[in-house]
């Protein structure tokens, strides 16, 4: 059920019908508002470092024309590069192109920390305002400071760092590269640290431009540095360097200059006019500051212009022309002095632009100020004064009336004693030209805003001021006017209460208004709040009260009671002078309340209050109305001011005179009267005024007269004017006026003319009666006699008391001809006549002061036979005044009331307040009679009332039986055993229940517990602690425990994965380091044969040229082999990630055997590598005849190389290969964590849902207790509640409530009744959701941030596993390139010698069975390659295809810089050309060939040589004798075979292998970015929603709940103290509650 009050407003309309979205902008617009006002409170900010600022600003701005895109247009390359670096050192962005990309990264970070951190100090503010009332002093001046940073000194070069991040062009590869730093845009990290740049560049933004359009003063305060007129040519100007950073950031290439330099050239004007020809800034140095700024931006936009199309053309330098002119730039601007004649000149009357009266009225009080030390100045108003004078046109103008009339002076007005008569005559002219340009422009915010602060400062009228910024604020202002007039109305309201306060009750019109709608809201809150708590004891008394809905509207209560409290506190500082609003609050608290001895102590204070009143009222002069009853008359009725503050001013006047004159209230409100009546009387009415003043002259006082009134159409208005004088508390004189229309049984209209008999009003029955309306005679100066020709003659005649016919000749007359509506306004019977008859009046107005005659009234009544005399044609009708008796139905005693109410406003009064009997009095008559009837008529009901409680009540439920429809059957009920009395409760306990009981009261009266009960107010203060409970406390620690549990286990799981991710790639990289350094010592033995065969002679060269050449080749490639084993033994060794303890052993332990001559000595592997090393410099320093076999260098590294270290590289390569297999099985860490959070998420979401149950237990048990009130005082509540509200409506008199303490005698004996009687024990519901709810967010908040470990977990298990696929393919790859070169050195070793032992056995078969391993192994390759296809990066997949099945000569040759295309594809018959899997498998199958050849030569002297070579060589004798057998088994290294195997294997091989490792690094380095971009971003996510989810979600939850219990358990305040002191139950939460908070204490 919604409950209406008489407002129209239902207790629904207490929750705003606005959406989410704009709940959240208003809020978030309430947070900025409070924040920046607190800001700018008490603020000095130093002009000094203003200007420096400003400075700063200007070198960043010039950076603009110096950009690192644009400084060539200058066409000075070294100047202008110069010019670049120096500016640039103002911004951020260059001096991290010096350093590295990681220092950028990290300095953005510290920026966004920056703007978190101010975010952060925003909203820690505006909840210190809203909780406490207070703030803290460093936050404030740090967010000041960071704010002036940010505006002054950062706004810019965090700007371009942001934007820098994405800086980034097309290179010629086709990919996307960054401009300033060496790095791929747009993949891995790059993507994270971009989008991070973009939402940080919005924020930033938005938060720089909120703050300059808010942070600034906008009264006129010439020595501040933040007082401007507005913000927004300062955020002008940031937009303009937002754009331009963009522009220069993303405008790439020659061909964007010229859209540049028009951007430039557009935006440097804007800036320029907005802040230079604008000048917004009101302090002197400030503006010349930003003037010379931007003055000197748009001189180098210009020359830069001039460069542009001009430079080598027409001129030469303008690089230095642009140097030349900023000194004279920044003299002019010193010198320049803007003198605004324009604005001087300008015709107020043709105004069609009010931002010209702003700019005029703010010239105007610059020059106000420097007058008193500047002559110019001076000169410059008094000639503004008399132009002024000279072209006004309205006949209220200040000067006019003051010329023509002896004015009052105003010079108190302004509070200043040393002010001068021209300046006040100043400030009124600006008053009279903010009020006439107002009513031109009403929807102008603007303009309203600059009235308001000129009332504030010059006029010093703070209530006049506040209600323009209220009139501004209902048009829908922008976020800066709508933040100006937040601020403003806080400001001057605690100005309005700090001046109220100094003296008792001294209210001016303004604040009287104010006063009388905050009493309105009162009565309607109180009213509201009284219906609440009918609907609480209504659900109450229901069999099955549903606790969640009286919780709900138990809510709602509290609120409507605060909205009440602070209405109170806000009357309060109004004026403490409120007996009415005192008396009706009192009884709202007694009441509905149930706070007896608080409201009696109200009633009290306002009995004292309206004694004190009627004390101070003036006896002397007789009262005519007080100005807070006037708004309830029903007769128009003003009062005129006759102070000097105010002289003639319009001081109050009620709706009625609203009506009658056509204005809203707040037009009439302190203007002066004289505007509201006809030019002719306005022009001496000061000065009438004046000598009444004087000469105490009460001819016109107290009587009735006929006047004329103007009303807003300039119409004028007979009326009946009665006068009386008012003698204000201030001893200020006030005259009340009253009107009464003029009745009129005739169709009639007047006209008045002045001493030249030119018509200067009319009132508006002259348009049907003589065709005739104001626009005419305003245009055209009209005479009487163009009218009534006959006038003149006749006037004489129309000057008696009977007047005199006249004729209206509709077809002579010359202004009717040029009339349109003579037709529209004639009926047929008119225009055939064509003539009217008038009764003609005519009436001198006399000048007494002059004594003169200064016009004519002439009255004209249209004399129509047979018309009816009560018939008005056209006429405005007026209802006569009656009082009626009126009846009304008091719901509380079941009778009928009766007064007498004014029958024609009864419609507009407000049957709802309750006013006093004692302060009504009226002009029109008194309503005692109906006061008496309505007394006597409550005496006589009340005795009658009495006589009915005497009589025996009747027992209406005899006879009436219980039944419940229970499982389709109707079943008696006795719920007999339901009821119970405390009397019952107290027998139904054991004696050591009740002995427990008499302990524990016992207990409580060691501690004065009994006393809580004996005092409200006592209770109050136990009751309404603001002790946050137990489970609160609890609840917070658990989720404070869980986000840090979380913030730990995020860090803890990003690093571990990113530790991990590191370590699995350096291992590949390991892998890779291990086999190459392997496959290097291969090539140094390989150069170790080939130099030992050319000693041998066996290489097939003929001169000593080609065998130098082969030497030095081959020592050059010794030498490089020699360095790059050194490296890589290098890096194997000081390489710190744990593959295995074999390995550590391999590499630390004397386990590898290394042959020296005849005897073996061990070593670890990094050893023996070094001594390889060793023997290989040796060799390289040798001379080739000592290169042999024989040689203990050369047979160390032929038989080391060949035997024993070749099984310790192989086993070191495996256990690479074994280490990396087990780091990517190694999960433990991740499950670990995942395990870890699983569980913490889970206890804290059970340690949460049971926190919470008990949360709402507590609410629940509160509520519950309420159960144990009978229902009869329930009921007893409700009609308590209902017969206030029905008092309320009705509007009874104090004085009628004042005779019923009888009947609250009786209303109290039956509360005791109700108590004593037996209640019934009440099963309850709760529909409550909030508990649901609560439950159902956390666990969908868990659920989420435990979502966020799992994914972490699946792409870790997922990346971990696809790499531990790729081990086999990775170890394969990288052992192919030194398995291939090992069997070609094994071959070639067993040519030269059959005896040589190859892995420690027979040379000959190891031979054999690596020609097969070839096989197997390059089986192995592609057969792995095949099953990681689809785990396989795109990059070396693509790699793959390209190098064996595609051609592979053009990724061969750009890798291989001694390589051409043109001889890959002519190698080996092309066969490299098809694939390196043909390429590889011609390799093998010449190494098989060779060998087939080997077994024919083998032992086999009579073998024919030529035959079995087949002309693939040429027999050559190598060994010098007949030995054929050796001959041609070395003469085997010259077939074509060999010598492509050779080719093949240190060209093709060598650079198919080093690439593919090289792509496949790339490949899975690329996976491991990507996963670690992923995990960045949703790290950077999950902290985020942390962030979130704790200081904007949690916190306030936490609050919200803290306060619902807080709320909840005030709710038993709403039980009446005598009723708490009988319910045991809430007297035992009471008092558990009071040991809880002892314990705390």
């Amino acid at each position: 059920m919604e409950l209406k009050s008489n407002f129209g407003t239902s207790q629904g309309s207490l929750d705003s019908d606005r959406s989410v979205f704009e709940k959240l902008q208003m809020e978030m617009k309430g947070v900025f508002f409070r924040v920046i006002s607190l800001m700018l409170k008490d603020e000095e900010q130093s002009i000094v470092l203003t200007c420096i600022g400003i400075l700063i600003q200007y070198t960043q701005i010039t950076y603009i024309i110096f950009n690192r895109k644009i400084w060539k247009v200058w066409q000075n390359e070294i100047l202008t590069k110069q010019l670049n670096k120096i500016f640039g050192y103002v911004l951020l962005t260059p001096y991290f192109e010096m350093t590295s990309f990681g220092g950028f990264v990290a300095m953005i970070y510290v920026s966004l920390g920056l703007l978190l951190f101010a975010l952060m100090l925003v909203f820690l503010l505006s909840y210190s305002i809203s909780k406490s009332k207070s703030s803290f002093t460093w936050p404030i001046m740090l967010l000041r400071f960071l704010m002036t940073l940010f505006l002054q000194v950062l706004y810019m070069p965090i700007i371009d760092m942001l934007f820098s991040m994405l800086s980034c062009v097309d290179d010629q590869n086709g990919k996307i590269i960054h401009q300033l730093f060496d790095i791929e845009c747009w993949v891995n990290i790059h993507i994270v640290h971009s989008v991070v740049a973009i939402f940080g560049v919005i924020f930033y933004f938005i938060l720089c431009l909120l703050f300059t359009l808010l942070y600034f003063e906008p009264r006129y305060k010439p020595h501040e540095a933040t007082s401007k007129q507005s913000g927004r040519a300062n955020a002008i100007f940031l937009i303009y360097q937002f754009i331009m950073v963009i522009s220069y950031t993303f405008m790439n290439g020659k061909s964007y200059d010229y859209l540049m330099i028009l951007i430039m050239l557009i935006g440097s004007f804007i800036i320029f006019w907005k802040i230079h020809i604008e000048q917004p800034f009101n302090n002197f140095y400030i503006q010349k500051a930003w003037s010379m700024l931007v003055a000197l931006n748009l001189w180098g936009v210009i020359l830069i212009c001039f460069a542009k199309f001009l430079e080598g053309i027409l001129f030469q330098g303008t690089i230095y022309a642009w140097i030349a002119g900023v000194p004279l730039m920044i003299a002019a601007i010193i010198k320049s002095d803007k003198l605004h004649y324009d604005l001087l000149l300008l015709n107020l009357n043709k105004v069609q632009d009010p931002d010209q009266i702003v700019s005029l009225t703010n010239h105007l009080l610059k020059l106000l100020y420097k007058s008193p030390l500047n002559s110019h100045s001076s000169l410059l108003i008094d000639g503004f004064l008399e132009i002024h004078k000279a072209t006004c046109t309205r006949e209220d103008c200040y000067l006019k009336q003051k010329k023509i009339i002896n004015q009052r002076q105003q010079k108190p007005l302004f509070k200043e004693g040393t002010i001068s008569e021209r300046d006040v005559d100043l400030l009124m002219i600006m008053a009279q030209i903010y009020f006439n340009q107002i009513k031109k422009f009403p929807n102008e915010i603007n303009l309203r805003i600059r009235y308001a602060f000129f009332l504030l400062d010059n006029m010093k009228q703070r209530q006049q001021a506040i209600n323009e910024l209220i009139q501004a604020e209902s048009l829908n202002p922008t976020l800066d006017n709508d933040f100006i007039i937040f601020r403003y109305k806080r400001i001057i309201e605690e100005e309005i209460n700090a001046a109220q306060n100094e003296s008792f009750g001294n209210l001016d019109i303004a604040s009287e208004l104010a006063f009388q709608n905050n009493m309105r809201q009162f009565q309607n809150k109180i009213e509201r709040a009284t219906l609440m708590h009918m609907d609480f004891w209504s659900q109450l008394q229901e069999d099955s009260p549903d606790l969640g809905k009286m919780n709900e509207i138990g809510y709602k209560i509290n609120l409507a009671i605060l909205q009440v409290e602070d209405l109170w506190n806000k009357m309060q500082k109004l004026t403490q002078n409120l007996p009415k609003a005192m008396r009706l609050y009192a009884k709202f608290i007694i009441e509905v309340l149930q706070d007896k001895d608080f409201g009696e102590e109200l009633l009290e204070k306002s009995k004292k209050l309206q004694q004190q009143n009627n004390k101070m009222k003036n006896k002397q002069i007789i009262q005519l109305i007080s100005s807070d009853e006037i708004g309830y008359e029903s007769q128009p009725i003003l009062l005129v001011s006759a102070s000097q503050e105010k002289f003639a001013q319009i001081t109050n006047l009620n709706l009625a005179a609203c009506n009658l004159f056509g204005y809203n209230k707040s037009e009439m409100i302190n203007r002066k009267i004289n505007i509201f009546m006809p030019n002719l009387y306005s022009k001496f009415h000061d000065a009438y005024v004046e000598n009444f003043l004087q000469s105490n002259d009460n001819k016109n006082i107290n009587k009735d007269r006929l006047i004329y009134i103007k009303m807003k159409s300039n119409y004028i208005m007979p009326c009946y004017i009665y006068l009386k004088i008012i003698q204000s508390l201030d001893e200020n004189v006030q005259l009340a006026a009253q009107f009464r229309v003029l009745k009129s049984f005739k169709p009639s209209c007047y006209l008045i003319l002045d001493n030249e008999e030119i018509i200067d009003s009319l009132s508006s029955s002259c348009i049907p009666l003589l065709n005739l309306d104001s626009k005419q005679i305003s245009h055209k100066k009209t005479s009487i006699t163009e009218i009534f020709p006959n006038y003149i003659q006749q006037k004489e005649l129309f000057l008696s008391k009977t007047g005199g016919p006249i004729l209206f000749n509709l077809a002579s007359s010359s202004v009717i001809s040029n009339s349109q509506l003579a037709s529209q306004e004639f009926d047929e019977g008119e225009k055939k006549n064509e003539c009217i008859q008038f009764q003609c009046f005519t009436n001198e107005v006399f000048n007494e002061l002059k004594d003169q005659v200064v016009g004519y009234i002439v009255k004209l009544e249209q004399q129509i036979q047979d018309m009816s005399m009560n018939l008005e044609i056209n006429q405005p009708y007026q209802k006569a005044i009656i009082n009626s008796m009126q009846f009304k139905f008091n719901p509380q005693r079941c009778l009928y009331q009766g007064e007498f109410v004014c029958e024609t406003n009864s419609q507009r009064v407000d049957q709802t307040i309750l006013w006093d009997q004692n302060d009504q009095s009226s002009m029109i008559s008194s309503l005692q009679q109906g006061g008496d009837l309505i007394k006597s008529q409550i005496k006589s009901e009340k005795s009658d009332e009495v006589n009915i409680l005497t009589q025996t009540k009747i027992n209406y439920a005899e006879g009436i039986k219980l039944v419940r429809l229970f499982e389709n059957r109707v079943q008696e009920i006795d719920d007999r055993e339901d009821m119970i009395s405390e009397d019952d409760d107290q027998q139904g306990r054991s004696v050591f229940q009740r002995q427990q009981d008499v302990d524990n009261d016992l207990d409580g009266q060691i501690q004065d517990f009994n006393n809580i009960f004996k005092s409200r107010k006592n209770l109050s203060s136990i009751v309404n602690n603001q002790i946050t409970p137990q489970e609160l406390k609890k609840l917070n620690w658990t989720t404070n425990f869980i986000i840090l549990s979380l913030v730990a286990l995020s860090f803890s799981e990003f690093f571990v994965s990113q530790a991990l991710y590191n370590e699995i790639y350096q291992t590949v990289e390991l892998v890779e380091q291990t086999n190459q350094r392997t496959a290097e010592l291969h090539s140094i033995l390989s150069s170790v044969q080939n130099l030992q065969m050319l000693n041998l002679n066996i290489w097939q060269m003929n001169t000593t040229e080609a065998i130098n050449a082969f030497e030095k080749t081959q020592k050059t490639l010794l030498n490089n082999s020699i360095q790059l084993v050194s490296q890589l033994n290098k890096n194997l060794m000081l390489s710190d990630i744990f593959i295995s303890d074999e390995l550590n052993e391999l590499q630390k332990q004397d386990v590898v055997r290394i042959k020296f001559a005849d005897q073996y000595e061990t070593y670890d592997i990094m050893e023996a590598t070094e001594q390889i090393v060793s023997k290989a410099l040796n060799i390289r320093e040798k001379q080739l005849s000592k290169i042999v076999y024989e040689d203990d260098d050369v047979e160390f590294i032929l038989y080391n190389l060949l035997n024993d270290l070749v099984f310790q590289l192989r086993n070191s390569s495996n256990l690479y290969a074994k280490g990396l297999t087990q780091k990517t099985k190694n999960k433990q860490s991740l499950e670990i964590i995942l395990g870890i959070s699983a569980g913490a998420l889970g206890f804290g979401l059970l340690v949460l849902i049971i926190i919470t149950l008990s949360v709402n237990k507590i609410q629940e048990e509160i509520l519950s207790m309420f159960l144990d009130i009978p229902d009869k005082t329930v009921k007893y509540l409700y009609n308590k509640s209902e017969n206030f509200i029905s008092n309320l409506q009705i509007g009874e008199d104090d004085d009628i409530l004042s005779e019923l303490d009888e009947l609250e005698k009786e209303e109290l004996e039956e509360l005791n009744r109700t108590l004593k009687s037996k209640r019934k024990k009440k099963k309850f519901k709760n529909t409550n959701k909030d508990q649901r709810n609560y439950i159902f967010a956390f666990f969908f908040v868990i659920l989420l941030l435990q979502a966020y470990f799992i994914f972490n977990y699946f792409i870790s298990d997922t990346l971990l596993s696809n790499l531990e696929q790729l081990v086999p393919e990775i170890n394969a790859t990288c052992r192919a390139e030194g398995f291939y070169r090992f069997c070609d050195n094994a071959q070639r070793s067993l040519y030269i010698n059959r005896n040589i032992t190859i892995e420690n056995q027979d040379a000959y078969t190891i031979v054999k069975q690596n020609v097969d391993k070839l096989y197997a192994l390059d089986s192995s390759i592609h057969q792995e390659h095949s099953l990681n296809v689809e785990i396989t990066n795109s990059i070396y997949a693509n790699a793959f295809k390209e190098i064996f099945m595609l051609q592979p000569c053009t990724i061969l040759s750009s890798y291989l810089q001694n390589l051409s295309e043109a001889d890959c594809q002519a190698f080996a018959d092309g066969a490299i050309y098809q694939g390196m899997a043909v390429g590889i498998a011609r390799y093998f199958e010449n190494l098989r060939y060779m060998m087939t050849i080997y077994d024919q030569f083998w032992n086999n002297s009579k073998a024919n040589f030529t035959a079995i070579a087949r002309g693939f060589t040429t027999f050559k004798n190598i060994t010098k004798n007949q030995d054929n057998i050796s001959n041609y088994i070395l003469n085997l290294n010259n077939f074509n075979q060999s010598k492509e195997a050779r080719t093949i294997q240190e060209i093709y091989n060598r650079g198919t292998f080093r690439y593919l490792i090289k792509q496949l690094k790339t490949s899975i380095n690329q996976d491991i970015e990507d996963i670690k971009t992923q995990r960045l971003a949703l790290f950077i996510v999950f902290e985020v929603l942390l962030f979130i989810i704790y200081f904007m979600l949690w916190l306030p939850l936490v609050l919200k709940m803290t306060r619902d219990v807080w709320r909840t358990r005030s709710m038993i305040m709403m039980i009446p103290l005598k009723v708490i002191q009988k319910i045991r139950s809430i007297k035992q939460f009471i008092k558990d509650f009071l040991n809880t908070r002892e314990l705390e204490i």
